[in-house]
């Protein structure tokens, strides 16, 4: 390697004034035929308390001015996969049409039919706040779905694609209505994460950060590192304005959370752009040059900060880790494998996809390492 990395054996991590975390040490329905309904309007659905399925992890109560929110019912360790959900309904195409929700509802039980309506909708939003029409170089299908979903947002009544925006989650290619992981609510600051779980075929939601008893668990509706102004833009389609810490007074405490979190995340961005050209299968290119791995470990320290432990920054660490074995830092490049696994598990869980990737890094690394102490 030239100029940065003249000397192979010497450590890129150590010799930076960053300081980074040590690795943990720890490896831690209804079977009734559907019956026709109008699905034209809403069926009327029995106001009744909705209910977490049975487990030992939290609960579902009502939250003033948001409906219901999920309650830990004891302290829970980051990492515990705290819901395991199926699906009630899914929409295979990502660019869905009223029609697809429609054909997927008219099969589901008369309860399943009840149990959608009963979830939240994104309806009767002012249309004065939102753009007046669709450019003109929008055409077709794009064209058909940007204005259905405009006019659901805007309707007086709740409509299966007004709730199906406002709870629908990921999957694979599509997405798909998850009752049960539906009733947590929103954060630009969770504590927990969600993820459709391919192996299992279930959306999982996992503690990220320690939570005690008595607290809700909440999950992020947009991505937490976005400046207030992008995240409020992409919230706005759920129909709600955020109260969270990161929110709450960013303009006003010039020395609190929320405002540094601006800043934070103003880095975090200027770094993304900075380095995303060099990541990946670019990795090789990125490590020759200077400031590189110190941008990579910047990064990840900012996650920290803003207390994203979600896959970002599992791929960051893995980033350093390879970097590392790049030019024989074995360490180093270890502790970093061992901090990308460890989040990896406590954001996806054991039986997530890719978890052998991971895993394979970390014992290529650590074997590496050991040849190195011997020679």
């Amino acid at each position: 390697m030239a100029s940065f990395f003249e000397n192979p054996k010497t450590s890129l991590i150590d010799a930076l004034p960053i300081t980074m975390p040590q690795a943990d040490a720890s490896e831690a329905a209804s079977t009734r035929e559907a019956q026709p309904v109008d699905i034209a309007e809403p069926q009327p659905v029995q106001q009744m308390r909705p209910k977490a399925p049975d487990n030992e992890f939290y609960e579902v109560r009502a939250v003033t001015g948001k409906g219901y929110g999920s309650f830990a019912l004891k302290d829970l360790k980051r990492g515990t996969r705290i819901l395991s959900d199926t699906p009630l309904l899914a929409i295979s195409n990502g660019n869905y049409l009223i029609a697809d929700i429609e054909e997927a509802f008219s099969k589901l039980s008369v309860d399943d039919q009840k149990s959608y309506w009963s979830l939240a909708s994104s309806h009767g939003q002012d249309p004065k706040k939102w753009p007046s029409r669709i450019h003109e170089s929008v055409k077709g299908r794009e064209f058909q779905r940007i204005q259905e979903q405009h006019n659901a947002r805007i309707g007086k009544e709740p409509s299966l694609l007004s709730i199906f925006q406002n709870n629908c989650m990921e999957m694979g290619k599509g997405a798909g209505i998850f009752p049960n992981a539906a009733r947590f609510n929103h954060s630009c600051t969770p504590n927990a994460s969600f993820n459709w779980n391919a192996n299992i075929q279930r959306e999982t939601v996992h503690i990220i950060h320690d939570v005690r008893a008595g607290d809700q668990i909440t999950i992020s509706y947009c991505d937490m590192t976005h400046e207030k102004t992008l995240r409020s833009w992409e919230l706005k389609h759920y129909g709600f304005s955020c109260d969270c810490p990161a929110c709450v007074g960013e303009e006003n405490d010039a020395d609190g959370f929320a405002r540094e979190g601006v800043d934070r995340r103003y880095r975090i961005k200027e770094l993304e752009q900075t380095t995303s050209y060099l990541r990946g299968p670019n990795l090789e290119m990125g490590v020759r040059e200077p400031e590189f791995v110190k941008q990579l470990l910047e990064l990840a320290v900012l996650h920290m900060e803003i207390g994203d432990y979600s896959m970002r920054l599992a791929n960051i660490y893995m980033d350093l880790a390879l970097a590392c074995e790049f030019v024989g830092d074995f360490k180093n490049g270890q502790d970093m494998a061992a901090n990308a696994l460890r989040i990896k598990r406590d954001c996806q869980g054991e039986d997530s996809t890719d978890l052998d990737k991971y895993k394979g890094a970390l014992k290529r690394l650590h074997r590496s390492y050991k040849a190195s102490q011997k020679a």
